[in-house]
C-alpha cells in the first residue's frame, strides 16, 4: 500500500507545482529578434535590420539577434499592436545599446504617449542599458519606437511588455501547499490501513 500513496503524492506534487503561476508572460512577439527578422513588428525605416552577432560592435544582449536600428535623415519606426486587459498595469522595457554617432534619437511610446525621448545618445561602448516604463493597458495598445543614427546603428533587444505584479508565489505559499499535499497523503493512509 506504500507504493501507491507514493504515487499518489508525487502525482499531486507535480501537478500542483506544475499549476503554480510562472512569471508573466511576454506580451511582445518577437521582442529578441530571435526569428533572424521583423516577424511580429511593422516597420517603417530604411537602414533597420535584424542581424546576429557581431555587428558595429555589438552583441546581442541575449539570444543570437537584435535590431540594428540606422535610419539616416529622419526617423524610421518599428512598431507592434499586442493585446493586453484593460485597466491592467503592464511595464514596458528594452535594452538599448548607442555607438555615439551623431546625429541619433530614439524614443518610445505607448499609444501615441511618449515614455521616452533620447538626442545624441553617448556611447554605450557595445553594451545596453535597461530602460522600464509602466501604463495602463486598454485592451489593444502598440508600442512604436522611432529611432534615428545617421553615421551608424543603435542597437535594439529584448523588448517585452508584461504585468507590472508578480504571479510567482512566495515561498511560504509553496510550503502552505506542500504541507496540505502532504496532510492530505497522511489522512488518505491512515484511511487505507483501516480498511
Amino acid at each position: 500500500m506504500r507504493f501507491p500513496i507514493l504515487r499518489f503524492v508525487v502525482l499531486a506534487g507535480s501537478l500542483a507545482i506544475a499549476s503554480v503561476p510562472a512569471l508573466a508572460d511576454n506580451l511582445i512577439t518577437n521582442g529578441g529578434f530571435e526569428t533572424g527578422d521583423f516577424t511580429g513588428w511593422t516597420v517603417n525605416a530604411g537602414f533597420t535590420v535584424v542581424v546576429s552577432e557581431p555587428f558595429e560592435g555589438f552583441n546581442a544582449h541575449s539570444g543570437n539577434y537584435f535590431a540594428a536600428l540606422g535610419n539616416v535623415g529622419s526617423d524610421g519606426t518599428l512598431a507592434q499592436t499586442f493585446s493586453d486587459t484593460s485597466g491592467q498595469t503592464y511595464t514596458l522595457s528594452f535594452y538599448l545599446g548607442s555607438d555615439g554617432g551623431t546625429p541619433n534619437d530614439f524614443s518610445a511610446w505607448i499609444d501615441g504617449t511618449e515614455l521616452l525621448s533620447l538626442t545624441d545618445i553617448p556611447s554605450t561602448s557595445g553594451s545596453y542599458d535597461l530602460y522600464s516604463y509602466t501604463f495602463t493597458g486598454t485592451g489593444s495598445d502598440t508600442v512604436t519606437f522611432d529611432d534615428r543614427d545617421d553615421p551608424g546603428y543603435l542597437a535594439l533587444d529584448d523588448v517585452s511588455v508584461s504585468t507590472s505584479t508578480g504571479v510567482t508565489p512566495e515561498p511560504s505559499s509553496l510550503f502552505l501547499l506542500g504541507t496540505g499535499i502532504a496532510g492530505f497523503a497522511g489522512v488518505l493512509r491512515r484511511r487505507l490501513h483501516r480498511a
